[in-house]
Formats: structure tokens, sequence, C-alpha cells
């Protein structure tokens, strides 16, 4: 009985261990400014380093929170673009770096979380490191709309707690 029971247990375990924990679907640039009107969605892009201590902790912390794989997976395409990468991006149909298009995005501080509208048009930005409450909170802030009604989020803050 007890060798029955013993090998129950270590089978639910094996189980629940190939369960496929949800993650975030970072998806190329160019596909996401593609995608992202047709399925009414904004564009989430984390501009970031390999040497960023700080980019380094939202992969390992913020960015594993199902609130916030919840919320980027509903309301976001996802993008993740190394700022010191001579990699070959494709933005509005130019060719361009992962490099020259930070700059031209005037990213100079690691992590930058840019959000854009569907357009493409960069409609909010945030260069720090967020818990995953605060992500929350900044996801949430963009995708009901009130940063393009011009609320501050202080305001937006206020009004949602």
């Amino acid at each position: 009985m007890r060798l029955a029971v013993s090998l129950a247990l270590f089978l639910s375990s094996l189980s629940l261990g190939a369960e496929k924990k949800a993650s975030i679907r970072w998806t190329p640039l160019a596909e996401a400014a593609q995608s992202a009107p047709a399925n009414g969605k904004y564009i989430f892009v984390d501009v970031y380093t390999d040497w960023c201590a700080y980019c380094k902790k939202l992969d390992a912390t913020t960015y594993q929170a199902g609130s916030v794989i919840a919320e980027l997976d509903k309301h976001f395409i996802s993008v993740k673009l190394n700022a010191e990468s001579d990699a070959e991006v494709i933005w509005k149909g130019r060719k361009t770096t992962a490099r020259a298009l930070s700059e031209l995005w005037r990213v100079d501080g690691f992590p930058t979380l840019l959000f854009l509208n569907a357009k493409g048009e960069i409609i909010g930005s945030f260069s720090s490191y967020a818990e995953p409450d605060l992500m929350v909170r900044l996801l949430t802030y963009i995708s009901s709309g009130a940063r393009e009604r011009k609320i501050s989020f202080d305001n937006y803050l206020k009004g949602s707690s």
C-alpha cells in the first residue's frame, strides 16, 4: 500500500513539473508593428542592454509575474530591443539597427519601457525598473486609454485605487 501511495505521489509531482508556465511572447518589431493595428493592441517595447542589472531583474522577476504576463497578453504585443545591438530591425518599412532605432527614440537609460499605439507612435515611456505591481499599473494606464486622454499617471492612480 505504501509503495502504491509513494508511486502515485511521485507520478503526480512529475506531471505538475511538466506543466508549462505561462510566459511573455516576445515578437520581432516588424511583426509587432504589422499585427498591432489588426489586433487592436498597443506595442510594448523593452529597450535593454546586456550589462544592465535592472534589465535582468525585469526578466527574472517582473516578466515572470502572472499579472504582468496576463496584461501584456491581453492588450499588448511585446518586443525586446537590445539598444547596443547592430542587429537589423525593420521599422516602418525601413531597415535599420536596434542601436540606431534606440537612438532615434532617444533612449538613454536602461531599462526603458516604451508604449506605442497601434500606429507605432510612442505614447509613453518609463525609464526605470518596475516591480510587478507597478508594471501592471503602467500597463493598465496605457491600455485604458488614460494616457492618450491626457490623464496624468498620478491622477489615474488616484482614480483607480
